[in-house]
């Protein structure tokens, strides 16, 4: 095994994903407990009635999390000529990298470290940046980054309904002046006044403290609740979309690494591999999962792209691991499943039906070749088995 220098091995400890051995697991772990516990530690200092052992305590474990994020942080920017975006000779360079969202991220969680060395007084600024760590978790989990990554997508369209927004709340606001501030001159005497009843009535939360008391004032006061419903469905809609669509990028990025470590795939062009991409479906399964059962219909064939199965055949059993496939006879024969398969190890599939392994066996022969040929030779296997 080729021997890798301590920046490159410190570099795959800490940066997750990288190398999925059992130190980057545990540093990986470590990480997020130390961000929650930190969290944990600054909000439970502003419970009142806390005693000074219980402060100091508290103090004490900032110290230690704030210790440990700078070391951390160091670590990350000894490593960072590892990177393949910011580091080596074509990288972005060590300045675009502490720029980052998340190494800016890392940055403001050191705050409080040295707030509480210098200036331990200032509270309120140490427990904003305290509270802020809560968003580092985005480098462990991957529902915090694709929100992140979608809200940078689309902040065009987000910022053209926040102006929407905006206007719906100035109209608002001017309407009930005009409406309500003779009778109500204290709520409704001025414009920048009525903005307040405007907000918590276009949100439709309306905490009733300040109420038209006019018919026309309640009347307007029902269309803008109206207005304030369809203006929400804007932003919902734009979220919601951006979403969809990095779900999609993500799986079609993640199933075609996949499918390119298929050997039955292999010499297929960009356009073939992109058209079996969007047909495929990818299934994880746990340890010991039976995936298909002898008798069942075979309305799909499935392809390994990591882990090991276990074809159970009358007589003997058959090992498949990664760039394997298996289903192939019953979908090809039109046949029931002829063995059982169970998942030996965690493996990730991916499934092609029926329908679509037929289809794309006709666009593409040698695919065809390649899959007929495995049938043919397991057939032969289960025939020259021991009765």
């Amino acid at each position: 095994m080729a021997q890798v220098s301590a920046r490159r091995r410190a570099y795959e400890i800490i940066e997750p994903g990288i190398k999925r051995d059992r130190l980057a697991l545990w540093f990986e772990r470590a990480s997020i407990l130390i961000i929650l516990a930190s969290v944990a530690g600054a909000v439970s200092s502003t419970v009142p009635g806390l005693d000074p052992d219980e402060l100091e305590g508290l103090w004490l474990g900032e110290l230690v999390c704030g210790l440990f994020f700078l070391l951390e942080y160091a670590a990350r920017l000894w490593t960072a000529a590892e990177h393949p975006v910011f580091g080596g000779a074509n990288g972005r360079g060590l300045i675009a990298y502490v720029t980052s969202p998340l190494m800016l991220l890392d940055a403001a969680g050191l705050v409080p470290l040295f707030l509480l060395a210098l200036r331990p007084q200032a509270q309120g600024a140490m427990l904003i940046f305290q509270v802020l760590r809560f968003f580092r978790l985005a480098r462990y989990s991957p529902a915090l980054a694709t929100v992140g990554r979608v809200l940078t997508n689309e902040w065009r369209p987000l910022m053209a309904a926040g102006l929407i927004g905006l206007g719906l709340l100035l109209v608002a606001a001017t309407g009930m002046y005009l409406i309500e501030h003779d009778v109500q001159p204290t709520s409704f005497g001025s414009i920048p006044a009525a903005m307040y009843w405007a907000v918590v009535t276009v949100v439709t939360v309306g905490y009733g403290d300040v109420v038209p008391i006019t018919a026309w004032g309640k009347l307007f006061t029902g269309f803008v609740m109206l207005g304030g419903l369809i203006f929400f469905a804007l932003p919902v809609a734009i979220i919601a979309t951006g979403f969809l669509a990095e779900i999609r990028r993500r799986d079609f990025i993640v199933n075609y690494g996949m499918v390119a470590r298929v050997p039955a795939f292999t010499g297929l062009d960009g356009a073939a591999l992109a058209e079996l991409v969007s047909l495929l479906r990818a299934r994880k399964f746990p340890p010991n999962t039976i995936i298909i059962r002898k008798g069942d219909e075979g309305d799909s064939m499935y392809f390994i792209a990591s882990g090991e199965v276990e074809v159970v055949l009358p007589h003997q059993s058959v090992a498949l691991q990664e760039g394997d496939f298996f289903g192939e006879v019953a979908v090809l024969g039109r046949v029931k499943r002829m063995a059982t398969v169970i998942a030996r190890r965690t493996s990730e599939l991916l499934v092609l039906d029926a329908a679509d392994v037929v289809k794309f066996m006709e666009q593409n022969p040698r695919v065809e070749a390649v899959l007929r040929a495995a049938m043919t030779a397991r057939q032969k296997i289960q025939e020259d088995e021991p009765a």
